[in-house]
């Protein structure tokens, strides 16, 4: 009887925490589609850390939502730590390389990526051989 009683919190567990996933990736998206973008699959992945404090080991986790989107025939990285207002630009994505954004870009619409993109700012590498006016 306990066996079932603790599969049944696992389920439950498990299945809120899904909830939870998909409720701030679709959050996300929707923060994303509100800013001019199109189609969004945003995915999501947990960062771990240990920090040794004192005689005590603290483990903290961040859940950091991620976003790729296509604009002017570069795929771009946007990132979103969850929970937390606002978005970056984190990478572009080229040629199998993900070389980081400089500067990170924060909370920018469509319009904005695309003038980003068309201004002779610090771009990352590989930038060119994708870009697309």
């Amino acid at each position: 009887m306990r066996n079932k009683i603790a599969l049944a919190l696992v389920g439950l567990t498990s299945a809120s925490v899904l909830m939870a996933c998909s409720s701030s990736e679709s959050k996300f998206a929707a923060e994303l589609k509100a800013a001019g973008f199109g189609t969004v699959q945003p995915t999501s992945e947990t960062e771990r850390k240990t920090k040794k404090v004192g005689t005590k080991t603290v483990k903290s986790s961040t859940k950091v939502l991620e976003a790729v989107i296509q604009v002017k025939g570069c795929d771009l990285e946007f990132e979103k730590v969850s929970g937390q207002s606002g978005y970056w630009l984190d990478e572009l994505h080229v040629n199998g390389q993900e070389p980081e954004w400089p500067g990170y870009p924060e909370n920018l619409r469509k319009q904005q990526v695309e003038a980003l993109l068309a201004d002779k700012s610090q771009k990352p590498a590989g930038f060119s051989s994708c870009y697309k006016p």
